[in-house]
């Protein structure tokens, strides 16, 4: 068996030596193969790179679809010029997904004062604001988070660099690899909250059956329930149940839903309108009068296009002014 490939090679050989275009055949041969791998490696080149030319000429329609979205919903939140903002608004809710040619357009508004704002858990003369701590812990509680977060957040703020008990201070930070310096001012934005003692990506971006942490079900993450734009009054026609729970100790679950179920009749034209809620006691209203509104003027706005699976996003934050808005946050899809 061993001799059969030498017996060929020899028997190849002398059919070559016998016939004077042996040589040429071979060689044909040789270029005819060597040409076919060429043009099977620059057939597959080519198909890669047309289709890297599709996808990003995809994603190029994608983003003008994504960009026109944004444009849509500036003019819906100019165009809402009542005195309250929430249901009966046009971008009140969840706006379906739009199919225009041959994509899928989508469009969120969210009321950011439908949040509690981190910002104000120290005052403007940057000391901690005992209160505002306290309706952050109740929110803490529901997600089963720990209350020693809380307290890195206050110290990230507050204008000392005496740590207040569980939080932490420049000494911590910057014992750290590598180290960062505390700013001692007020949060420029949500994710800052990441950089504080003791705060995850799983604390931040997790909701509490993810971390399997036993709450209530239905609870999201701590991302969708805090905010550092507007002036820290929180919007009762648009506020989640778990936020409204934060105002009071009086406020139960059942209080909440029950103003959750009528501002889905009867949206609230005023704050004085929320003693219309039969749960609602009158010392409740008096005690969190002062933290609550119904209107807002910033708005966090979600605007996607998607061609053929290619999906580009732009999000924004926008304060809305008699005159047009502001932009104070704007990032798109890379």
């Amino acid at each position: 068996m061993k001799k059969k490939p030498v017996r060929f090679v020899r028997r190849f050989s002398s059919f070559l030596k016998m016939r004077p275009g042996g040589f040429a055949l071979l060689s044909v041969l040789m270029i005819v193969s060597a040409l076919s791998v060429l043009v099977m490696t620059h057939t597959r080149e080519s198909l890669i790179n047309l289709r890297m030319m599709r996808n990003f000429s995809d994603a190029k329609r994608a983003h003008y679809w994504a960009y026109g979205a944004y444009n849509l919903a500036i003019s819906i939140l100019q165009k809402d010029n009542n005195n309250y903002d929430g249901p009966g608004d046009i971008w009140y809710g969840e706006l379906p997904p739009i199919p225009v040619e041959n994509a899928i357009v989508s469009i969120s508004i969210e009321d950011e004062k439908s949040r509690f704002n981190i910002s104000y858990l120290v005052n403007q003369f940057g000391i901690e604001d005992k209160r505002r701590r306290a309706m952050l812990t109740r929110i803490f509680d529901q997600l089963g988070l720990d209350e020693d977060l809380i307290a890195g957040m206050v110290d990230w703020q507050d204008k000392d660099e005496i740590p207040v008990s569980g939080g932490a201070e420049s000494s911590y930070y910057m014992s750290l690899l590598p180290p960062y310096q505390v700013p001692n001012e007020r949060f420029k934005s949500p994710g800052e909250v990441l950089l504080v003692k003791g705060m995850g990506r799983k604390e931040y971006f997790l909701p509490p059956s993810a971390r399997e942490v036993h709450t209530e079900e239905g609870f999201s993450a701590l991302r969708d329930y805090i905010t550092v734009y507007g002036d820290g009054r929180i919007n009762i026609n648009t506020a989640p149940i778990i936020v409204l729970m934060c105002l009071s100790e009086d406020m139960s679950k059942s209080i909440a839903e029950d103003i959750v179920s009528y501002r889905e009749e009867n949206a609230f034209k005023s704050i004085e309108e929320l003693k219309n809620v039969e749960s609602v006691t009158d010392v409740l209203y008096d005690e969190i009068k002062d933290l609550i509104t119904v209107k807002s003027n910033v708005f966090r706005v979600t605007c996607t296009g998607i061609i053929n699976g290619i999906t580009e996003t732009i999000e924004a934050v926008l304060f809305r002014q008699s005159r047009g808005v502001r932009v104070v946050y704007f990032a798109r899809s890379a």
